[in-house]
């Protein structure tokens, strides 16, 4: 049995009352200078909402020895991207409020033999009951500033860590759990118009994308799924969703929106955190998307580009991890942007409204028309708020007029550089405490300063968070697009149309920035190549490390030629993970998508272009392919070329006397230490440059790229010319044809390996060979 913190108000409905007197007082004596409006009861909303305890002890041990140390709550943890299943701050409450202020515990881990943590509160659309979900673990993880630095700060451990859904019945107080499998992670549910609910869960087994220098987690990420209310009937929904998906949300036109890991390929590349052929931080990598309720036609909404705002006083708000969705009364969506792991996943919130279907916003910046910073004094950068004027902000949801319900995180409020010698006092100077999240509704939208926020609960020694409003919603079961025979149909009106180019010059050591922002294509190429559309069949990762670099084994389904038009149409396999890439007459790729999607059995997936991001396209009904017979595509797709079985040999026989870096996988195709770089005339004499701005993605070496064969030096030489659609002499600083190597032009049917191996992401070997 765990023990309740000393200021909790009691458990009977008169000493919860009563104690919520007391404590509001004791509140506001405890919080900054920066005043809280206080609400008026009598309009708040029927709220439920999860609370963790705030460290309030000043205790910690150096070396087994008490020492007091100021602060040690900006320690505590909420669940976030990084911390999704374990190692947020335990144990936990959720809770119902009402509009007076009483409160009912609704799940109470203190009573509970093993710490564990109730979130992700879901109210059904009849408003009668709330789905949640119970995260669990054998102990509580010790906190450590260093090895001999214990502090006491209690989190939920990761041994023995699982979650499982329960409903709870308002009226009856009746609470049911859903078939569960020890160890199992099911989470984040939430309600349907059908009737059904979806969630999160990672009982697929399968793992994240392998990226090079990364270590490979040993854990699912989850991804979506669907069930009856009671837990039976499970359907995956998203096997797509191979970087992982999580807290799905019902929006008011009835499709869900979630968060969606991107990992695939070249995306987590779109920063070098300071390397060479380095990634960005990975946990930020979750972007905003949307489907219809059975899982069907996947559609990014924010975050695809990775793009910026600017706040209304001027400050630069770059995008991070997009996580914790709710909307506003006029339909606008919100979504919390926040740095993971060390800021309790508080950060900004970003609201925007929605752009019409397959359109994510105006080119060059693909970001929504409408695109709006809620509060100009949120940070969400990876450090502290530094003054009382400033705070963190996340979990947003839809209140009374046109308002959010928002989680405000006060204080210093992270971890970052701390110590325990310095960071107390930094904090004192500040005026800040260290930090205590609570409830808050807005009463202007933008937010321009913490005191025009009105209070809903925010005690000293808890943390709340994550509130949803408990209400009854008129929710429409949406339309979807159906083939009418169960089959799988992904069609374009105009594949031969797009305003996705790359924007801005053409910068050698730089394309990591528009390869993995603006989609993938060669730059400056006419998009009047194009000339079909490929299909891969990308499979599912077991323990074992793939050597593709696009993170998962592909599989060959097949190309489709564009019609008159350039529209086409494909009849491809249900329920399968692949990736579409577009080719040109000899069937060389020139651009890629590099997200993996998936069609639901029965759906038909109309796009206008290829892609018009930002503008309408051909309606599809005005194409060819709206009559035309779908070609069909295989259910297995076929086995690409391999180093092992298919290139090697090519190399030993044509390249290996006089390159022998030609015959060893890992220097021809992942030079990372940039050893066997060949620099370009610009930066020669200044090596130190090169080091830095050297072989960036999309090249891994300098002889491959890993996008397209048509960009890469080896294919140049084995073709007989550059293949890029530039010249030599249009740079300087990027590679150049080997003007005086000998012509080695190889015969036709080992070109077409060499270029289906590199168009392939280059694979050593399958992992089941």
């Amino acid at each position: 049995m765990h023990r309740l913190p000393s200021q909790f108000p009691g458990t009977t409905a008169t000493a919860r009352i009563m104690g919520g007197m007391v404590l509001l007082l004791a509140l506001a004596a405890f919080c900054p200078p920066t005043a809280v409006r206080a609400a008026s009861p009598s309009v708040q909303d029927v709220i439920v909402y999860s609370r963790v305890p705030r460290t309030l002890d000043t205790t910690m041990l150096i070396n087994g020895e008490p020492v007091e140390v100021r602060h040690l709550d900006v320690f505590d943890a909420l669940p976030e991207v990084a911390m999704p299943f374990s190692g947020f701050s335990a144990p936990g409450q959720l809770v119902l409020r009402g509009r007076y202020g009483w409160e009912r515990v609704i799940f109470d881990c203190y009573t509970e033999n093993l710490p564990c943590v109730p979130f992700d509160a879901s109210v059904s659309l009849d408003g009668r009951r709330i789905a949640f979900a119970v995260y669990r673990a054998d102990g509580f993880k010790q906190r450590r500033l260093r090895q001999n630095e214990v502090l006491p700060n209690k989190l939920l451990g990761s041994s023995g860590r699982e979650s499982q859904i329960y409903i709870y019945t308002i009226q009856t107080g009746e609470l049911s759990a859903w078939p569960h499998v020890p160890g199992r992670q099911d989470t984040s549910p939430v309600w349907l118009p059908d009737g059904r609910i979806m969630f999160a869960s990672d009982r697929h087994g399968t793992r994240e994308p392998f990226i090079p220098g990364a270590t490979p987690t040993s854990k699912a990420p989850p991804r979506l799924y669907v069930a009856n209310a009671d837990g039976t009937g499970v359907v995956d929904i998203a096997p797509h969703e191979v970087g992982g998906a999580m807290h799905p949300w019902l929006l008011n036109s009835g499709r869900v929106a979630y968060s969606s890991k991107w990992l695939s390929h070249n995306l987590p590349f779109v920063g070098t955190n300071g390397g060479i052929n380095w990634f960005t931080t990975l946990e930020n990598m979750w972007v905003l998307a949307d489907i219809d309720y059975r899982g069907g036609d996947m559609t990014a909404l924010l975050g695809s580009h990775r793009n910026a705002i600017n706040a209304a006083d001027g400050r630069l708000k770059t995008m991070k991890a997009l996580h914790f969705i709710g909307q506003r009364r006029n339909d606008d969506i919100c979504i919390g942007n926040y740095y993971r792991r060390n800021n309790l996943g508080l950060g900004d919130v970003w609201c925007f409204t929605p752009e019409p279907k397959l359109l994510e916003g105006p080119v060059p910046s693909f970001l929504p028309s409408n695109i709006y910073n809620l509060a100009n004094w949120s940070k969400s950068n990876d450090e502290a708020n530094f003054t009382t004027d400033r705070a963190k902000v996340g979990f947003p949801e839809g209140a009374r007029n046109g308002q959010l319900i928002v989680t405000v995180g006060k204080g210093w409020c992270t971890r970052v550089a701390y110590s325990r010698t310095k960071t107390p006092g930094k904090i004192d100077n500040a005026g800040q405490i260290g930090c205590d999240a609570g409830i808050y509704k807005t009463t202007t939208i933008p937010s321009k300063e913490l005191s025009d926020l009105e209070l809903i609960v925010d005690r000293p020694e808890w943390h709340e968070f994550n509130a949803r409003i408990v209400k009854a919603r008129n929710i429409p079961l949406t339309p979807v697009e159906d083939s009418g025979d169960g089959s799988c149909v992904i069609a374009s009106s105009d594949a031969g149309s797009t305003d996705a180019h790359h924007y801005g010059k053409y910068q050698f050591s730089k394309m990591y920035k528009a390869m993995a922002n603006n989609g993938g294509e060669i730059h400056g190429l006419s998009h009047d190549e194009l000339a079909g559309i490929r299909f891969y069949e990308l499979l599912p990762n077991g323990p074992r490390r793939v050597s593709n670099i696009t993170g998962n084994d592909l599989r060959l389904l097949g190309d489709v030629p564009l019609l008159g038009d350039d529209s086409f149409v494909a009849k491809v396999p249900c329920d399968t993970p692949m990736l579409m890439t577009g080719v040109d007459e000899d069937g060389l790729i020139i651009k890629r998508d590099q997200i993996p999607m998936s069609l639901r059995p029965g759906e038909r997936r109309v796009c206008t272009g290829c892609p018009p991001h930002g503008s309408p396209g051909r309606p599809f009904e005005s194409s060819l392919a709206a009559t035309a017979v779908p070609v069909p595509l295989p259910a297995v797709g076929q086995r690409l070329p391999t180093w092992n079985d298919d290139v090697q040999a090519i190399m030993n026989q044509r390249c290996v006397s006089c390159h022998d870096v030609f015959g060893d996988y890992e220097k021809l195709t992942y030079d990372t230490t940039q050893r066997h770089a060949l620099v370009p005339v610009a930066l020669r004499e200044d090596k130190r440059r090169w080091r830095r701005e050297g072989l960036f993605r999309p090249a891994t070496s300098k002889y491959v790229n890993s996008m397209f064969a048509r960009e890469s030096m080896l294919y140049w030489v084995a073709a007989g010319q550059r293949t890029d659609g530039r010249s030599d002499e249009d740079y300087d600083d990027d590679l150049d044809y080997p003007a005086d190597h000998p012509d080695v032009r190889l015969p036709p049917r080992e070109l077409a390996i060499l270029a289906a191996w590199l168009d392939g992401g280059y694979p050593e070997a399958y992992t089941d060979e």
